[in-house]
């Protein structure tokens, strides 16, 4: 799993009661706040909106 990938995910999660279209443009919006985070923060960020991460399969 790549960090945009890890990004999308905590997204949909921050969004699951919203559709895909509002998903995509809160992703739009905060991609690259998320991609200027060290992994550990996106990390903590996931535990937090219940994303499970294994962190060997990060790139």
């Amino acid at each position: 799993m790549t960090k945009e990938e890890l990004a999308q995910q905590i997204t949909r999660a921050m969004h699951k009661r919203k559709d895909d279209y509002a998903s995509f443009n809160a992703y739009k919006c905060i991609k690259g706040y998320f991609l200027d985070l060290e992994i550990e923060d996106l990390i903590g960020i996931a535990g937090q909106y219940g994303v499970k991460v294994v962190e060997n399969e990060l790139i």
